[in-house]
């Protein structure tokens, strides 16, 4: 808002130095008019003054002030708008960077799940090997015992048998002593044969 006040004082100047320069271009007294002033030219020295100050005034001034107030209205928008975007880019930020919080939450919530049902997993399948295992296991133990039951049984049978023709040859013939004991050392050895005398039931 200086700017006038130079206007002015540079149009002072310029009109107390046109008389000055007349009277100096007009010859004698030239000295003399530059220490002494006149009213005339005093006079004629204001009214230009104040009809420059007038003009600039309506015509310069205003114009010239109006620009500088609308550059400078311009510039405080253009700094409240950057301010403005400034404040939501900050807001944007913080906003993203909570995103970004929550997606590594959600990503490490998830590894974690995916690593506790993978451990499930395996301890479900170790289990049903386990039970699957033991029920195996319990039906080899069974069919075991059953062929066991069974091979007792048959040796049984056998070992019956033996023993009623042991006892029908004994009592149709009348036998020695020598008779008697070859006829047990048949009868063992056909044991034998059978499975063996160890494998005989109790």
């Amino acid at each position: 808002m200086n700017f006038p006040r130079r206007a002015a004082a540079a149009v002072l100047f310029a009109a107390a130095g046109l008389p000055a320069l007349a009277s100096s271009e007009g010859g004698g007294g030239a000295g003399a008019s530059l220490i002494q002033p006149q009213i005339g030219t005093v006079f004629w020295t204001l009214v230009t003054f104040i009809c420059l100050l007038a003009l600039l005034a309506r015509f310069a001034w205003k114009p010239l002030i109006g620009a500088l107030e609308t550059r400078e209205k311009s510039i405080q928008e253009n700094i409240d708008k950057a301010a403005d975007d400034l404040q939501k880019a900050e807001v944007m930020l913080r906003e993203h960077q909570g995103l970004l919080d929550q997606a590594r939450r959600e990503r490490s919530e998830a590894v974690s799940e995916g690593q506790r049902d993978a451990e499930k997993l395996k301890a479900d399948i170790l289990d049903e090997a386990r039970k699957q295992r033991e029920q195996l296991l319990a039906q080899t133990k069974a069919q075991v015992d059953a062929g066991m039951r069974q091979a007792r049984g048959e040796l049984r049978s056998v070992a019956v048998d033996l023993a009623i023709q042991a006892a029908e040859k004994l009592l149709t013939k009348n036998l020695d002593d020598a008779t008697q004991r070859r006829l047990v050392e048949e009868y063992l050895a056909d044991l034998e044969k059978s499975g063996g005398s160890d494998s005989l039931p109790s």
